[in-house]
């Protein structure tokens, strides 16, 4: 549920922010100008399908595994797929030059055009990099799953289902 609406919220910023770079070429007409500030949030990056941190403390681990458990998300802690503040930005601009596309007296094709465009580039490279971090977080379960005993790793598959049926 919070990936979608991560999704749905990211996806109202890129449709407002779509008017921000247009250029005022010495054939248009003066119009007004709308301003804002943007103020762009940071959220926490969901982890993967399944949450192993709400599997992991029922599971009884020794203290050992509770280490390797750490270590392990200590190296793929890193590597989260957070959007740069330059793409932020740009989304941010895109934003406003939407709206100044709406308000204004005449409407530019290829200002329009170009807006979408790098706003599909910027959502095309969070997309792979969203791709990227699912790998990941796979391999993170993965590793996971290999320092569990045999009786735990049973215990994990039957409640990763319980948690499945429970979405």
């Amino acid at each position: 549920m919070k990936t979608i609406v991560r999704v749905v919220s990211l996806a109202a910023l890129v449709s407002m922010s779509m008017g921000t770079f247009a250029a005022v070429t010495a054939t248009a007409q003066p119009t007004a100008v709308m301003t804002e500030t943007v103020v762009v949030q940071e959220h926490t990056p969901v982890n993967g399908l399944v949450n192993t941190h709400s599997i992991l403390p029922q599971l009884n681990l020794s203290t050992q595994q509770k280490a390797l458990v750490q270590k392990i998300d200590h190296q793929y802690a890193s590597q989260r797929p957070l959007m740069s503040n330059e793409n932020r930005q740009t989304l941010a601009n895109l934003h406003q030059e939407r709206k100044n596309l709406v308000v204004g007296k005449q409407f530019d094709d290829a200002k329009a055009k170009n807006m979408i465009a790098q706003e599909q580039h910027i959502w095309a490279q969070q997309q792979q990099a969203r791709a990227d971090y699912d790998f990941l977080q796979l391999k993170r379960e993965h590793d996971i799953y290999q320092i569990l005993t045999p009786k735990q790793q049973q215990q994990y598959w039957r409640l990763r289902q319980q948690q499945r049926l429970m979405r």
